[in-house]
Protein backbone atom coordinates (compact mmCIF):
# COMPACT_ATOMS: atom_id res chain seq x y z
CA UNK A 1 0.00 0.00 0.00
CA UNK A 2 2.82 2.38 0.88
CA UNK A 3 4.59 1.53 -2.39
CA UNK A 4 1.41 2.33 -4.37
CA UNK A 5 0.97 5.63 -2.50
CA UNK A 6 4.60 6.61 -3.11
CA UNK A 7 4.30 5.75 -6.81
CA UNK A 8 1.14 7.85 -7.07
CA UNK A 9 2.83 10.85 -5.45
CA UNK A 10 5.85 10.61 -7.77
CA UNK A 11 3.54 10.34 -10.79
CA UNK A 12 1.61 13.43 -9.73
CA UNK A 13 4.83 15.38 -9.20
CA UNK A 14 6.12 14.38 -12.63
CA UNK A 15 2.81 15.33 -14.23
CA UNK A 16 2.93 18.69 -12.45
CA UNK A 17 6.51 19.26 -13.60
CA UNK A 18 5.59 18.37 -17.19
CA UNK A 19 2.57 20.63 -17.05
CA UNK A 20 4.72 23.53 -15.87
CA UNK A 21 7.37 22.76 -18.46
CA UNK A 22 4.76 22.91 -21.23
CA UNK A 23 4.09 26.60 -20.66
CA UNK A 24 6.15 29.67 -21.40
CA UNK A 25 7.24 31.79 -18.44
CA UNK A 26 8.51 35.34 -18.55
CA UNK A 27 11.78 34.51 -16.78
CA UNK A 28 12.45 31.65 -19.18
CA UNK A 29 11.99 33.79 -22.30
CA UNK A 30 14.06 36.67 -20.90
CA UNK A 31 16.95 34.29 -20.19
CA UNK A 32 16.66 32.93 -23.73
CA UNK A 33 16.70 36.48 -25.08
CA UNK A 34 19.83 37.32 -23.12
CA UNK A 35 21.63 34.13 -24.13
CA UNK A 36 20.88 34.47 -27.85
CA UNK A 37 21.27 38.22 -28.23
CA UNK A 38 23.99 39.44 -30.60
CA UNK A 39 24.06 42.77 -28.75
CA UNK A 40 24.89 40.97 -25.49
CA UNK A 41 27.69 39.00 -27.13
CA UNK A 42 29.05 42.19 -28.69
CA UNK A 43 28.95 44.02 -25.34
CA UNK A 44 30.69 41.11 -23.60
CA UNK A 45 33.46 41.08 -26.22
CA UNK A 46 33.87 44.85 -25.87
CA UNK A 47 34.07 44.49 -22.09
CA UNK A 48 36.81 41.85 -22.38
CA UNK A 49 38.70 43.96 -24.91
CA UNK A 50 38.64 47.01 -22.65
CA UNK A 51 39.89 44.89 -19.76
CA UNK A 52 42.69 43.74 -22.04
CA UNK A 53 43.48 47.36 -22.93
CA UNK A 54 43.76 48.21 -19.24
CA UNK A 55 46.22 45.39 -18.65
CA UNK A 56 48.24 46.49 -21.68
CA UNK A 57 48.40 50.06 -20.38
CA UNK A 58 49.57 48.79 -16.97
CA UNK A 59 52.36 46.87 -18.69
CA UNK A 60 53.60 50.24 -19.92
CA UNK A 61 54.84 50.97 -16.38
CA UNK A 62 57.47 48.26 -16.70
CA UNK A 63 60.95 49.22 -17.94
CA UNK A 64 62.35 47.96 -21.20
CA UNK A 65 64.43 44.85 -20.46
CA UNK A 66 66.57 43.19 -23.12
CA UNK A 67 68.61 40.01 -22.99
CA UNK A 68 70.96 39.43 -25.92
CA UNK A 69 73.54 36.89 -26.98
CA UNK A 70 75.52 36.35 -30.15
CA UNK A 71 78.36 34.28 -31.60
CA UNK A 72 80.68 35.40 -34.40
CA UNK A 73 83.81 34.19 -36.17
CA UNK A 74 86.43 36.27 -38.01
CA UNK A 75 87.12 34.27 -41.13
CA UNK A 76 90.18 36.44 -42.04
CA UNK A 77 92.00 35.68 -38.75
CA UNK A 78 95.05 33.42 -38.72
CA UNK A 79 93.33 31.09 -36.29
CA UNK A 80 89.57 31.60 -36.79
CA UNK A 81 87.53 30.89 -33.70
CA UNK A 82 84.03 31.61 -32.47
CA UNK A 83 83.64 34.72 -30.30
CA UNK A 84 80.69 34.79 -27.86
CA UNK A 85 79.01 37.89 -26.40
CA UNK A 86 76.00 38.28 -24.09
CA UNK A 87 74.36 41.13 -22.26
CA UNK A 88 71.46 42.45 -20.18
CA UNK A 89 70.11 45.99 -20.47
CA UNK A 90 67.36 47.91 -18.67
CA UNK A 91 65.97 51.30 -19.55
CA UNK A 92 63.05 53.47 -18.45
CA UNK A 93 61.99 56.91 -19.59
CA UNK A 94 59.54 59.14 -17.70
CA UNK A 95 58.28 62.34 -19.29
CA UNK A 96 56.31 65.26 -17.86
CA UNK A 97 53.59 64.48 -20.39
CA UNK A 98 53.86 60.74 -19.68
CA UNK A 99 51.52 58.80 -22.03
CA UNK A 100 51.47 55.74 -19.74
CA UNK A 101 49.74 57.65 -16.95
CA UNK A 102 47.03 58.97 -19.24
CA UNK A 103 46.60 55.61 -20.96
CA UNK A 104 45.98 53.86 -17.63
CA UNK A 105 43.36 56.36 -16.48
CA UNK A 106 41.71 56.41 -19.89
CA UNK A 107 41.59 52.59 -19.96
CA UNK A 108 39.95 52.49 -16.53
CA UNK A 109 37.25 54.88 -17.71
CA UNK A 110 36.76 52.90 -20.93
CA UNK A 111 36.43 49.68 -18.92
CA UNK A 112 33.80 51.28 -16.65
CA UNK A 113 31.90 52.43 -19.71
CA UNK A 114 31.99 48.93 -21.16
CA UNK A 115 30.51 47.56 -17.93
CA UNK A 116 27.74 50.18 -18.01
CA UNK A 117 27.10 49.37 -21.66
CA UNK A 118 26.81 45.65 -20.93
CA UNK A 119 24.45 46.27 -18.01
CA UNK A 120 22.31 48.65 -20.07
CA UNK A 121 22.12 46.18 -22.94
CA UNK A 122 20.90 43.47 -20.57
CA UNK A 123 18.23 45.77 -19.15
CA UNK A 124 17.09 46.89 -22.61
CA UNK A 125 16.72 43.29 -23.79
CA UNK A 126 14.96 42.20 -20.59
CA UNK A 127 12.52 45.11 -20.87
CA UNK A 128 11.88 44.48 -24.56
CA UNK A 129 11.11 40.78 -23.99
CA UNK A 130 8.94 41.76 -21.00
CA UNK A 131 7.03 44.29 -23.12
CA UNK A 132 6.50 41.84 -25.98
CA UNK A 133 5.46 39.13 -23.50
CA UNK A 134 2.78 41.44 -22.07
CA UNK A 135 1.62 42.27 -25.59
CA UNK A 136 1.04 38.56 -26.19
CA UNK A 137 -0.92 38.24 -22.93
CA UNK A 138 -2.99 41.30 -23.78
CA UNK A 139 -3.74 39.94 -27.26
CA UNK A 140 -4.69 36.56 -25.79
CA UNK A 141 -7.14 38.16 -23.38
CA UNK A 142 -8.54 40.37 -26.13
CA UNK A 143 -9.15 37.29 -28.28
CA UNK A 144 -10.86 35.52 -25.37
CA UNK A 145 -13.11 38.53 -24.81
CA UNK A 146 -14.05 38.72 -28.48
CA UNK A 147 -14.82 35.00 -28.54
CA UNK A 148 -17.06 35.32 -25.47
CA UNK A 149 -18.79 38.29 -27.05
CA UNK A 150 -19.31 36.24 -30.21
CA UNK A 151 -20.84 33.40 -28.18
CA UNK A 152 -23.10 35.92 -26.45
CA UNK A 153 -24.17 37.39 -29.78
CA UNK A 154 -24.88 33.90 -31.15
CA UNK A 155 -27.19 33.22 -28.19
CA UNK A 156 -28.95 36.54 -28.70
CA UNK A 157 -29.33 35.83 -32.40
CA UNK A 158 -30.87 32.44 -31.57
CA UNK A 159 -33.30 34.13 -29.18
CA UNK A 160 -34.29 36.67 -31.79
CA UNK A 161 -34.74 33.85 -34.36
CA UNK A 162 -37.12 32.05 -32.00
CA UNK A 163 -38.99 35.25 -31.24
CA UNK A 164 -39.14 36.09 -34.95
CA UNK A 165 -40.58 32.65 -35.73
CA UNK A 166 -43.15 33.25 -33.00
CA UNK A 167 -44.00 36.64 -34.48
CA UNK A 168 -42.61 38.66 -31.54
CA UNK A 169 -39.69 40.21 -33.44
CA UNK A 170 -39.58 41.95 -36.79
CA UNK A 171 -37.51 40.97 -39.80
CA UNK A 172 -35.48 44.16 -39.32
CA UNK A 173 -34.45 43.11 -35.80
CA UNK A 174 -33.48 39.68 -37.08
CA UNK A 175 -31.31 41.21 -39.82
CA UNK A 176 -29.75 43.61 -37.33
CA UNK A 177 -28.76 40.69 -35.11
CA UNK A 178 -27.24 38.94 -38.14
CA UNK A 179 -25.19 42.05 -38.92
CA UNK A 180 -23.99 42.21 -35.29
CA UNK A 181 -23.08 38.53 -35.48
CA UNK A 182 -20.93 39.17 -38.54
CA UNK A 183 -19.28 42.15 -36.81
CA UNK A 184 -18.28 39.98 -33.86
CA UNK A 185 -16.93 37.27 -36.15
CA UNK A 186 -14.79 39.94 -37.83
CA UNK A 187 -13.49 41.10 -34.45
CA UNK A 188 -12.57 37.52 -33.50
CA UNK A 189 -10.71 37.01 -36.78
CA UNK A 190 -8.84 40.31 -36.42
CA UNK A 191 -7.93 39.56 -32.79
CA UNK A 192 -6.69 36.10 -33.78
CA UNK A 193 -4.57 37.54 -36.58
CA UNK A 194 -3.18 40.22 -34.25
CA UNK A 195 -2.21 37.60 -31.66
CA UNK A 196 -0.48 35.51 -34.33
CA UNK A 197 1.59 38.48 -35.52
CA UNK A 198 2.56 39.54 -32.00
CA UNK A 199 3.64 36.01 -31.08
CA UNK A 200 5.70 35.77 -34.26
CA UNK A 201 7.32 39.11 -33.45
CA UNK A 202 8.31 37.90 -29.97
CA UNK A 203 9.80 34.60 -31.12
CA UNK A 204 11.49 36.25 -34.07
CA UNK A 205 13.18 38.61 -31.63
CA UNK A 206 14.19 35.63 -29.44
CA UNK A 207 15.38 33.75 -32.54
CA UNK A 208 13.65 30.50 -31.48
CA UNK A 209 10.71 28.46 -32.75
CA UNK A 210 7.29 28.97 -31.21
CA UNK A 211 6.13 25.68 -29.71
CA UNK A 212 2.56 27.09 -29.44
CA UNK A 213 2.57 26.76 -25.64
CA UNK A 214 0.49 28.86 -23.28
CA UNK A 215 1.93 31.93 -21.56
CA UNK A 216 2.00 32.10 -17.77
CA UNK A 217 0.73 35.34 -16.28
CA UNK A 218 3.65 36.87 -14.31
CA UNK A 219 3.13 37.78 -10.68
CA UNK A 220 4.39 41.35 -10.40
CA UNK A 221 4.32 43.67 -7.44
CA UNK A 222 3.67 47.25 -8.49
CA UNK A 223 4.83 49.69 -5.84
CA UNK A 224 4.97 53.49 -5.98
CA UNK A 225 8.39 54.89 -6.91
CA UNK A 226 9.09 58.26 -5.35
CA UNK A 227 12.88 58.36 -5.48
CA UNK A 228 14.31 61.40 -7.28
CA UNK A 229 16.51 60.93 -10.31
CA UNK A 230 20.20 60.50 -9.47
CA UNK A 231 21.88 58.76 -12.38
CA UNK A 232 21.67 55.86 -14.82
CA UNK A 233 23.97 53.85 -17.07
CA UNK A 234 23.85 56.29 -19.98
CA UNK A 235 24.56 59.27 -17.73
CA UNK A 236 27.46 57.47 -16.07
CA UNK A 237 28.93 56.80 -19.50
CA UNK A 238 28.64 60.48 -20.36
CA UNK A 239 30.41 61.35 -17.10
CA UNK A 240 33.25 59.00 -18.00
CA UNK A 241 33.47 60.50 -21.48
CA UNK A 242 33.76 63.91 -19.83
CA UNK A 243 36.53 62.64 -17.53
CA UNK A 244 38.33 61.22 -20.55
CA UNK A 245 37.99 64.58 -22.23
CA UNK A 246 39.49 66.24 -19.15
CA UNK A 247 42.48 63.89 -19.31
CA UNK A 248 42.95 64.64 -22.98
CA UNK A 249 42.72 68.37 -22.25
CA UNK A 250 45.39 68.14 -19.52
CA UNK A 251 47.62 66.08 -21.77
CA UNK A 252 47.18 68.59 -24.58
CA UNK A 253 47.95 71.47 -22.18
CA UNK A 254 51.16 69.78 -21.03
CA UNK A 255 52.09 69.41 -24.69
CA UNK A 256 52.43 73.19 -24.90
CA UNK A 257 55.12 73.21 -22.22
CA UNK A 258 58.71 72.10 -22.77
CA UNK A 259 59.15 68.35 -22.90
CA UNK A 260 60.97 67.24 -19.74
CA UNK A 261 62.26 63.67 -19.84
CA UNK A 262 64.01 61.63 -17.20
CA UNK A 263 65.73 58.44 -18.41
CA UNK A 264 67.68 55.67 -16.74
CA UNK A 265 69.64 52.95 -18.51
CA UNK A 266 71.65 50.01 -17.28
CA UNK A 267 73.66 47.42 -19.23
CA UNK A 268 75.78 44.43 -18.29
CA UNK A 269 77.87 42.62 -20.92
CA UNK A 270 80.49 39.90 -21.30
CA UNK A 271 82.63 39.55 -24.40
CA UNK A 272 84.28 36.30 -23.47
CA UNK A 273 82.99 33.24 -21.72
CA UNK A 274 79.31 34.05 -21.41
CA UNK A 275 78.75 31.09 -19.09
CA UNK A 276 81.00 32.59 -16.40
CA UNK A 277 78.71 35.15 -14.78
CA UNK A 278 81.46 36.62 -12.60
CA UNK A 279 83.14 37.96 -15.74
CA UNK A 280 80.18 40.15 -16.73
CA UNK A 281 81.00 43.87 -16.66
CA UNK A 282 78.67 46.82 -16.19
CA UNK A 283 79.01 48.83 -19.38
CA UNK A 284 76.27 51.35 -18.71
CA UNK A 285 74.61 52.77 -15.58
CA UNK A 286 73.34 56.26 -16.30
CA UNK A 287 70.59 58.69 -15.34
CA UNK A 288 69.76 61.56 -17.66
CA UNK A 289 67.45 64.57 -17.59
CA UNK A 290 66.61 66.40 -20.79
CA UNK A 291 64.47 69.41 -21.71
CA UNK A 292 63.29 70.07 -25.26
CA UNK A 293 60.85 72.59 -26.66
CA UNK A 294 59.56 72.60 -30.20
CA UNK A 295 59.31 76.36 -30.76
CA UNK A 296 57.55 76.24 -34.09
CA UNK A 297 55.20 73.53 -32.84
CA UNK A 298 53.78 75.78 -30.09
CA UNK A 299 51.08 77.43 -32.28
CA UNK A 300 49.84 74.03 -33.40
CA UNK A 301 49.81 72.82 -29.76
CA UNK A 302 47.70 75.85 -28.78
CA UNK A 303 45.24 75.17 -31.60
CA UNK A 304 44.89 71.55 -30.50
CA UNK A 305 44.41 72.59 -26.86
CA UNK A 306 41.67 75.14 -27.57
CA UNK A 307 39.87 72.77 -29.93
CA UNK A 308 39.72 70.14 -27.22
CA UNK A 309 38.65 72.76 -24.69
CA UNK A 310 35.68 73.76 -26.86
CA UNK A 311 34.68 70.11 -27.29
CA UNK A 312 35.01 69.62 -23.53
CA UNK A 313 32.56 72.46 -22.87
CA UNK A 314 30.09 70.93 -25.30
CA UNK A 315 30.34 67.56 -23.57
CA UNK A 316 29.73 69.18 -20.19
CA UNK A 317 26.70 71.02 -21.57
CA UNK A 318 25.40 67.77 -23.06
CA UNK A 319 25.77 66.06 -19.66
CA UNK A 320 23.78 68.81 -17.92
CA UNK A 321 21.05 68.75 -20.57
CA UNK A 322 20.83 64.96 -20.45
CA UNK A 323 20.45 64.92 -16.67
CA UNK A 324 17.76 67.58 -16.81
CA UNK A 325 15.90 65.67 -19.53
CA UNK A 326 16.06 62.45 -17.52
CA UNK A 327 14.61 64.26 -14.52
CA UNK A 328 11.72 65.50 -16.67
CA UNK A 329 11.21 62.01 -18.13
CA UNK A 330 11.07 60.53 -14.64
CA UNK A 331 8.47 63.07 -13.54
CA UNK A 332 6.38 62.29 -16.62
CA UNK A 333 6.65 58.56 -15.97
CA UNK A 334 5.59 59.02 -12.35
CA UNK A 335 2.59 61.07 -13.49
CA UNK A 336 1.76 58.35 -16.00
CA UNK A 337 1.99 55.75 -13.24
CA UNK A 338 -0.41 57.70 -11.04
CA UNK A 339 -2.79 58.18 -13.98
CA UNK A 340 -2.69 54.51 -15.04
CA UNK A 341 -3.12 53.36 -11.45
CA UNK A 342 -6.21 55.50 -10.97
CA UNK A 343 -7.52 54.56 -14.42
CA UNK A 344 -7.14 50.88 -13.57
CA UNK A 345 -9.23 51.35 -10.43
CA UNK A 346 -11.91 53.24 -12.35
CA UNK A 347 -11.96 50.73 -15.21
CA UNK A 348 -12.37 47.93 -12.66
CA UNK A 349 -15.43 49.70 -11.27
CA UNK A 350 -16.69 50.45 -14.76
CA UNK A 351 -16.30 46.81 -15.81
CA UNK A 352 -18.36 45.63 -12.83
CA UNK A 353 -21.12 48.14 -13.60
CA UNK A 354 -21.05 47.39 -17.34
CA UNK A 355 -21.40 43.66 -16.66
CA UNK A 356 -24.37 44.28 -14.36
CA UNK A 357 -25.98 46.57 -16.94
CA UNK A 358 -25.53 43.95 -19.67
CA UNK A 359 -27.13 41.25 -17.53
CA UNK A 360 -30.12 43.50 -16.85
CA UNK A 361 -30.35 44.49 -20.50
CA UNK A 362 -30.42 40.83 -21.57
CA UNK A 363 -33.25 40.05 -19.15
CA UNK A 364 -35.21 43.10 -20.26
CA UNK A 365 -34.63 42.22 -23.91
CA UNK A 366 -36.02 38.73 -23.35
CA UNK A 367 -39.14 40.31 -21.86
CA UNK A 368 -39.41 42.74 -24.76
CA UNK A 369 -38.89 45.78 -22.53
CA UNK A 370 -35.98 47.23 -24.56
CA UNK A 371 -35.03 47.24 -28.22
CA UNK A 372 -32.13 45.46 -29.88
CA UNK A 373 -30.40 48.83 -30.22
CA UNK A 374 -30.45 49.28 -26.42
CA UNK A 375 -29.06 45.78 -25.95
CA UNK A 376 -26.27 46.44 -28.47
CA UNK A 377 -25.38 49.61 -26.62
CA UNK A 378 -25.00 47.64 -23.38
CA UNK A 379 -22.89 45.01 -25.12
CA UNK A 380 -20.62 47.66 -26.64
CA UNK A 381 -20.21 49.36 -23.26
CA UNK A 382 -19.27 46.04 -21.65
CA UNK A 383 -16.84 45.17 -24.44
CA UNK A 384 -15.15 48.58 -24.27
CA UNK A 385 -14.90 48.30 -20.49
CA UNK A 386 -13.24 44.88 -20.81
CA UNK A 387 -10.69 46.07 -23.37
CA UNK A 388 -9.94 49.27 -21.46
CA UNK A 389 -9.47 47.29 -18.26
CA UNK A 390 -6.96 44.98 -19.95
CA UNK A 391 -5.06 47.87 -21.56
CA UNK A 392 -4.81 49.82 -18.31
CA UNK A 393 -3.63 46.69 -16.46
CA UNK A 394 -0.76 45.95 -18.81
CA UNK A 395 0.11 49.60 -19.38
CA UNK A 396 0.52 49.99 -15.63
CA UNK A 397 2.90 47.00 -15.52
CA UNK A 398 4.94 48.32 -18.45
CA UNK A 399 5.18 51.82 -17.00
CA UNK A 400 6.47 50.48 -13.70
CA UNK A 401 9.35 48.69 -15.42
CA UNK A 402 9.95 51.62 -17.74
CA UNK A 403 10.81 53.68 -14.67
CA UNK A 404 13.26 50.98 -13.59
CA UNK A 405 14.79 51.08 -17.06
CA UNK A 406 15.20 54.85 -16.92
CA UNK A 407 16.85 54.65 -13.49
CA UNK A 408 18.97 51.62 -14.51
CA UNK A 409 17.35 49.69 -11.68
CA UNK A 410 16.98 45.89 -12.07
CA UNK A 411 14.18 44.99 -14.47
CA UNK A 412 11.60 42.89 -12.59
CA UNK A 413 14.06 42.99 -9.67
CA UNK A 414 16.47 40.59 -11.47
CA UNK A 415 18.08 41.96 -14.61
Amino acid sequence: MKKILLTSIITLLLLGANLFAERYTLDQLIEIGLSKSYDIQEAKVANKNYNSNLRSSLYGILPTATISTSSSENLDAANPDWYDTAGLSLSKTIALNEPTYFNIHSSILDMNNAEHSLDETKKQIAYKVFSKYLDVLKSQETLQIQRKNLELQQKIHQQIQVQFDAGDKSLLELKQSEVSLIDYEILVNEASNSLSKIRKGLFSYLNIEDEKLDFVEPELTISPQNNPFQTNNVLEQKKNFLKNSSLSLIQSGLGILPSITCAYSFAHNDNGDINTFSDYLRTNNSLSLSVTWDIFGIPNSFESFFKKKRNHKLMKLDLDISKRNYMIQLENLKNDMATYSRSYELYTEKLTLAEENLNMAQEQFKLGMISLLDLDRSKIDFQNAQLSHINSHYNLMKKHEEINLLLSEPILGKW
